[in-house]
């Protein structure tokens, strides 16, 4: 019975030294059993719903992809493209095909936008529409403005924008964890 206190004692002692780091340099990440990882990036590919309204009620739908960079748990920066179309009906339907990009850091993200609106027969518009906003996560609320590139007699957008736009993950593709030096953690 004694042998085995003995033997229970010593894995405990080998427990706490092995996880103790209050006496370890916190600078230095090297150790013998791990590299602590503060950072990593990921691409997230999925779909993207929003809506945008003004004087004219427009709903979206897209496909999406993000390159993502966080730190301590938070993503902190991220750049993502978008393809869709946003789409209404009025007193005919409207159809809006889109490409975006967006940067998004920290609370705050700002973004481009090419629209071909068309009413499907001989009305249509080019657009490019800048956007800024806030968002947090996969979330967006972003105002924009329709700047008129081309307009054929087509009316039916919104001049100022206000748009909700929510980011559905489908796949993520984790890439790198990094210590604190920058360096690639295997």
């Amino acid at each position: 019975m004694k042998v085995l206190y003995r033997v229970l004692a010593l894995m405990f002692c080998f427990h706490i030294c092995v996880n103790t780091d209050a006496q370890n340099d916190t600078t230095q990440t090297d150790t013998i059993f791990h590299k602590e990882i503060v950072s990593s990036d990921w691409i997230d590919h999925g779909a993207v719903m929003g809506i945008s309204f003004s004087k004219y009620l427009y709903g979206e739908v897209g496909y999406y992809r993000s390159y993502i960079w966080e730190a301590g748990g938070f993503p902190v920066l991220s750049s993502t493209m978008s393809y869709g179309a946003e789409f209404s009906y009025f007193d005919k339907f409207v159809l809006a095909p889109k490409i975006q990009g967006r940067v998004h850091f920290l609370f705050f993200n700002a973004s481009l936008s090419a629209l071909y609106y068309t009413d499907l027969k001989k009305d249509y518009a080019f657009k490019l529409r800048p956007e800024i906003g806030v968002g947090l996560w996969n979330l967006d609320i972003n105002y924009g403005y329709n700047i008129g590139i081309y307009n054929n007699d087509f009316n039916r957008y919104n001049r100022h924008v206000v748009s909700v736009r929510y980011y559905l993950n489908f796949y993520r593709n984790r890439l790198n964890g990094y210590d604190r030096d920058g360096n690639i953690v295997p």
